[in-house]
């Protein structure tokens, strides 16, 4: 008895329908948080500019559980089409080993470097939204957004 998954079976089609959806939902997102962004920073009010990065935070939290099942479910497909047969798709194929070493380079540098930096962005943003609602005059911009221009720019 073999465990193989044949590529023109359902459950191979379903796990690739949920790759491609995975990598749609998980990274389609990303190429409009740029343009969101600079919506916020040309507005003269740094508080609107904070609210929309505090509304891309959020809804990048619910966005990211895609980008870890499209790894997932790429390696899954990569599996199944081996065990299939081997002549089929194999973890020393060269694209395969490409896309995998770019994908697990790019989650390490999301989650050691680029997550902290946004969460530290955060804190300043919802202290720049919560500094407004006090009613506090400033003669400038406020501190936070120096610091903020700083880290937008990593």
């Amino acid at each position: 008895m073999t465990l193989a998954v044949m590529p023109t079976s359902f459950v191979y089609e379903l796990v690739l329908f949920l790759h491609i959806f995975a990598a749609i939902a998980g990274f389609g997102p990303t190429f409009v948080w740029p343009v969101i962004s600079v919506i916020g920073r040309r507005s003269d009010d740094p508080v609107f500019g904070a609210r929309l990065g505090v509304l891309i935070e959020d809804l990048g939290r619910k966005f990211e559980p895609f980008i870890f099942a499209n790894g997932l479910l790429g390696l899954l497909l990569v599996i199944f089409g081996a065990t299939h047969d081997p002549a089929y798709i194999e973890f020393s194929d060269t694209w395969v080993t490409i896309a995998m070493t770019l994908y697990i380079a790019a989650m390490v540098l999301s989650l050691l470097v680029h997550q902290p930096n946004l969460k530290a962005m955060a804190v300043l943003q919802q202290e720049l939204i919560d500094g407004a609602s006090g009613g506090g005059a400033h003669a400038g911009p406020p501190p936070q957004v120096a610091e903020l221009e700083e880290r937008g720019k990593k």
